[in-house]
Formats: structure tokens, C-alpha cells, sequence
């Protein structure tokens, strides 16, 4: 080895070393993860040793349980698949990865591995569920960790991801370790009924396809980045995806999207290209496109559109199709200010963690109150094992001080609104007099006690802070979501099920992979508010947005999905009253389209937008409103 290939290699490892220690996510010992270091299962992480057989264990073992298998840095070596499964409505789902980091934890495929030579019949490395798609593999997480398709395995597909409702991939690198970036699939999310989930920082180097989707119900992106790819960075072949943030360094396209598919795309920056070859950054074969802010260098066009023609970069505001308005609006998207959700470093004082006893009454304020008093960080809900350990909330909860994380571990939280102090018109978690920004995450469920129904009457949050309140990933709050405000700041990211959102006046929200589902209740409400939504995907035949008040509202990418029969309601999708507002979204309208898709009022004037006369299932802009 020469001296300077010795010192790249000592370079390196000091990189990766330094990285790790940056991020270094970890947790109490009674926090109910799964080290998979351990007995049992005892995987090494040390780049010898085969842990193909001990990590199918730990799969087969503890799919269905909603446990998180922990890696601690190291790089753990495999020769085969592992799989979850795939039988439809088994225990084959609700399984978890965390490493301690993206660059310390490194899942690794074993160099020229048997049955990983075929590009044209990618085999998986690591999948999250194989079967036909249900609509119910719900809650799947990804975080903090490193898969490595190795070399000499140009038919590898690394991860094969599939999530619905909610679930998330957080912090993750996908890559080729191949000198010539050989394998088929970095992320493939080629299962069948894929999403809503939400795939957020996540870095894909090499293989044929850093991205390639199949049907979905609704894939949010933001910060990816793909590089060095052989064919195209993303192949979005049927799915309903919307993206933002996304980074291209590549010869071939950065994207493709094929007839079935659906894109909302904006804020790109796409370089590389070969302008010999008179080819474009993205290649277009579906009429369902909104392109915003894409920036292109290196690619003779910016875009290849469907009927062949080209656009020149860099890309204002395109899309196919026709743009709507009932008044004199400006036929372009209203482009509120984007931020990005606040990210709470992580605690990695142990002693700054205070954990909840769900064998105590009112243990969560006394938790809350604790750290409060000690100036500590985190709360923590540690991972029943059995129904009858329950955390139950009988009393209004008040978050408050030095508190800046609570996190549920994946438990639900029953909510007594008979037995107990919580009454119509009671608040469950109250936020107020906080140090600074909060997040509240990793909850599976915050239900009614005895059964899945909702509160209704019993508000689950409400921030009386004067700091951005952050709830995600959570999957099913049987609840409404929270009451209005005013002038307060939240981020909502990965949140599902039947929930509805009420936003006051002076109120600002951001919203990411937002998938409410309701029967009776409009499912966001903004009056006076201003809310951006990336990615919107419903269930249920109510109103999906209201904006009211001189509201301002944002829907990039989505899709309005009805599938519930027997539905007696038949409102407008959305209704804006004196307010501005536009509208990116798709349908999916497998059994009762909505009459109506828009009625805007303005100065006193009402007019509507039928769904009958739009044609498609794709409404690429509405606009409501002035400039």
C-alpha cells in the first residue's frame, strides 16, 4: 500500500470516527430497545463476522412487537437477505432500526455474495416487508445508519422500504462500495400500496437506480441527494411522490418519472449531465408534473417533458397541464416561506433523561415536573410489553421549562375522557413557559381508553409557548389535533390517522407528510393562519382544507384518496374564504369523487370548481386569492 493511499485510508477513518462521535444517538438502559449486540441475538459488528442467520433471528422473533432494533457503531457484515416477511395483516410489520449513527453504523453486504449478480432481477439486501401490499404494513422507521451493497454485487438492491400512514427513513446513507458503483436499487420502494411515509436526509451513491418506486398512495422527500447513478438517479415508475430539496451529481438524469406517476418537485439542484448527448436533467413521461426552482448545469435541457419537447433551465414554475382560478388570481403557486422543522440535538447525558412509570398515576406531569425542576431534557415513555402495561393520561398535561423532548419509544398513551379529569373542551398536553423549542415524537397511538375511537370534544395539543412546538411521527391520534391559537409556531412531520388541525390568527405551520382521515371533521382548519403542506394525503369525505379569515395556505404534491363507502357527506375539498391559498394534489378516487373540488368565496361572490370538468386525476394548480 503506498504512503498516500495509507494516509487516504487513515484520513478516512478519522472522518468517520469524527462523524460518529458528532452523532451519537443513544438511550437508558430500560428504554425497551433491542441491542442487537446482545444475547439473544449477539450480532458483532466488527467487518468479519457473518450476521446474516442472528439478524433474521432477531426478525422473525420481534416483527409485530413495534420494538426498535438498536446497532451501536460497527460495521455489521451479511451474505443474504433478511427479511421481515410478507403475509398480509400478520405480524410481518411494526419493526424499527436505529443505529447510534449514520456514518458509525454501517450494515454491510459481503463482497460478490452468492445470488447478487443480476441486475435485471435485483435480489434484496435487507427488506421491510416482501408480500402484497395491504395498506396496513403501518409505522416502519429508519434511522441513523449506513447500508453497503459491498463490491462485486451489481444485482443488489439494498433496502427495500415500505411503510403506510406513518413511518420514516431519518439520516440515512445508501451506497455502492463497488469501484464502479455496481447494483440495481439503492432505496427500492418498488412494493406494491406504498406510503404516505416520509423520507427525509438521505444520501444514495451509486447502483443503477439510487431511487426506484412502485404504486404508492403518497411518498414525501426532502434533502435527498443521489450521485454517481447508471441509469437515473430516481425512477418515480407509479407513485404519487413529492419532493423537496433535492441534490443531483450524475451523467445519466437526475429524475424519471414513467406514464403512471405523479411529481411535485421543487427546490433541485441538478448537475452533471453529458451535453454531447442533448438529454435533460429530468425526463418526463407523465402529464401529472409540477416543477418549481429546479437549477440544472451540465444537461443541454432542463426538462424532457412528455410530448417530447424540451425546457431550458433554470425552471421558475412549470408544470403539464392547466392551472385554475374562480377569480382573478395569478396563475402561479403562492410560494409561502419554507423552514425547516427545528432539529432538538440530541441528549446524550443520560441523567438529563427523566422516565415515565405507567405503573404510576400521573407519573407524565411528574416527569415533566422533575426535569423541569432539574433542569433536565428528556422525557422518556419506556417500551411496554404486554396490553396490560398501559400509560394512561387522566389529567391535562403541562409541558413546561427546560423540557425539549418527549419521546414515546413507539408506546401508545391511552387517554381517559370518562374516568377522569378530561372533559370536552380539556386540553391533553399544554405547552407553555418552555426554554426553548420542543418535540414530541415516536408515539404509535394517543387513543381513547377501552377502545379506537375518537376524543372529539377533548383537544390533544395546544402551544401557549413562544417557541416552535414539533410533533411527529405519530400514526394514529384518534383526537382532534389541537385548538386554535394565535401567533404560535409548529411543525408538524409524519403525522397520521383520524386527526384534524386548527390553526388561529397570527398562527404559522409547516407541514410534512400530513395524512389525516376523517368521516365527520374538516381535516385542517386555518383561520387567519398561514400553513404550508408538503404532501397531503387523506382519507374520508370531509373538507380537507379551510382557509378562512385572510388565511394563507400552501398544498404541494398529495393525493385525495377515497376509498371509505357509504359516505353521506359531499362537500367541497377545499373551501377558501377571503384568503389565499394554492392547491398541488392528486386523486385517487377508487369509489366516490367528490363533487366538488374548490368553492372560494370572495367579497361576498362564490363560485366552484367541479371535479367533473378537471379531467385526470392530477390538478396540477389552483390559486385562490391576490398576488
Amino acid at each position: 500500500m503506498s504512503r498516500f493511499t495509507t494516509t487516504a485510508v487513515m484520513l478516512a477513518a478519522l472522518f468517520l470516527a469524527i462523524t460518529a462521535r458528532a452523532e451519537n444517538i443513544i438511550f437508558p438502559a430500560d428504554a425497551g430497545l433491542v441491542d442487537v449486540t446482545q444475547p439473544p441475538y449477539a450480532l458483532k459488528g466488527d467487518g468479519k463476522t457473518d450476521n446474516t442467520a442472528a439478524l433474521q433471528a432477531a426478525f422473525d422473533a420481534l416483527k409485530g412487537s413495534n420494538r426498535t432494533l438498536y446497532f451501536p457503531n460497527g460495521v455489521y457484515l451479511l451474505s443474504d437477505r433478511v427479511s421481515m416477511g410478507g403475509v398480509p395483516h400478520s405480524k410481518d410489520r411494526f419493526l424499527h432500526f436505529q443505529g447510534q449513527s449514520q456514518a458509525g453504523t454501517i450494515l454491510r453486504l459481503k463482497d460478490r455474495s452468492a445470488g447478487f449478480d443480476n441486475p435485471e432481477k435485483p435480489k434484496v439486501m435487507i427488506s421491510m416487508y416482501d408480500g402484497k401490499g395491504t395498506g396496513d404494513v403501518m409505522h416502519s422507521y429508519v434511522r441513523n445508519l449506513t447500508v453497503d451493497v459491498g463490491s462485486g454485487n451489481p444485482g443488489a438492491a439494498a433496502l427495500r422500504y415500505i411503510s403506510n400512514n406513518s413511518g420514516a427513513i431519518y439520516d440515512v446513507t445508501i451506497r455502492s462500495s463497488d469501484p464502479n458503483k455496481a447494483g440495481a436499487i439503492g432505496l427500492d420502494l418498488r412494493q406494491g400500496q406504498q406510503g404516505p411515509s416520509l423520507i427525509k436526509r438521505v444520501t444514495i451513491d451509486g447502483f443503477d437506480y439510487g431511487i426506484e418506486t412502485g404504486d404508492s398512495f403518497s411518498l414525501v422527500f426532502e434533502d435527498i441527494t443521489v450521485t454517481n447513478q447508471r441509469k437515473a438517479g430516481i425512477h418515480n415508475r407509479m407513485a404519487r411522490s413529492t419532493i423537496h430539496k433535492l441534490s443531483s451529481r450524475n451523467r445519466v438524469p437526475a429524475l424519471m418519472t414513467s406514464r403512471h406517476g405523479q411529481m411535485t418537485l421543487i427546490d433541485a439542484d441538478l448537475t452533471g449531465g453529458d451535453p454531447a448527448a442533448g438529454g435533460a436533467a429530468i425526463v418526463s413521461g407523465t402529464d401529472a408534473m409540477f416543477l418549481r426552482d429546479i437549477k440544472t448545469a451540465g444537461y443541454a435541457h432542463a426538462v424532457q417533458a412528455n410530448d417530447g419537447a424540451f425546457v431550458d433551465g433554470p425552471v421558475d414554475e412549470w408544470f403539464e397541464g392547466q392551472a385554475h382560478t374562480l377569480f382573478d388570481a395569478p396563475k402561479k403557486s403562492l410560494r409561502l416561506p419554507i423552514e425547516p422543522t427545528p432539529e432538538i440535538p440530541w441528549e446524550t447525558d443520560l441523567s438529563k433523561w427523566v422516565k415515565v412509570d405507567f405503573t404510576v398515576p400521573n407519573s407524565i406531569q411528574d416527569a415533566i415536573d422533575q426535569a423541569a425542576r432539574e433542569s433536565k431534557t428528556t422525557v422518556y415513555f419506556p417500551k411496554t410489553t404486554s396490553k396490560a402495561e398501559k400509560y394512561i393520561i387522566s389529567k391535562p398535561i403541562r409541558v413546561h421549562g427546560s423540557v425539549n423532548r418527549i419521546i414515546g419509544m413507539e408506546n401508545i398513551v391511552w387517554i381517559d375522557g370518562e374516568g377522569g379529569e378530561l372533559k370536552d373542551g380539556s386540553v391533553v398536553f399544554t405547552f407553555e413557559k418552555l426554554d426553548g423549542p420542543i418535540v414530541i415524537e415516536r408515539f404509535f397511538n394517543l387513543l381513547k381508553l377501552g377502545g379506537w375511537k375518537g376524543l372529539h370534544g377533548i383537544d390533544m395539543f395546544d402551544n401557549r409557548s413562544d417557541h416552535p412546538v414539533i410533533i411527529r411521527n405519530l400514526a394514529k391520534g384518534a383526537c382532534s389535533f389541537n385548538r386554535p391559537s394565535t401567533g404560535r409556531t409548529w411543525f408538524i412531520e409524519d403525522m397520521a390517522g383520524g386527526v384534524t388541525a386548527q390553526f388561529g390568527a397570527g398562527d404559522k405551520v409547516w407541514m410534512r407528510q400530513y395524512n389525516p382521515e376523517s368521516p365527520e371533521r374538516d381535516m385542517c382548519r386555518a383561520a387567519g393562519a398561514q400553513v404550508w403542506i408538503l404532501g397531503l394525503k387523506t382519507e374520508g369525505r370531509t373538507r380537507h382544507v379551510v382557509a378562512s379569515d385572510s388565511a394563507k395556505v400552501e398544498v404541494l404534491g398529495g393525493v385525495s384518496y377515497q376509498s371509505w363507502k357509504n359516505q353521506k357527506l359531499d362537500p367541497p375539498m377545499f373551501t377558501v374564504n377571503d384568503s389565499q391559498a394554492s392547491f398541488t394534489i392528486g386523486f385517487y378516487s377508487w369509489n366516490l369523487p367528490f363533487t366538488t373540488v374548490v368553492e372560494e368565496t370572495r367579497d361576498g361572490k362564490t363560485f366552484s370548481l367541479p371535479r367533473k370538468g378537471l379531467g385526470g386525476n392530477f390538478m396540477p394548480l389552483y390559486r385562490a386569492g391576490g398576488k
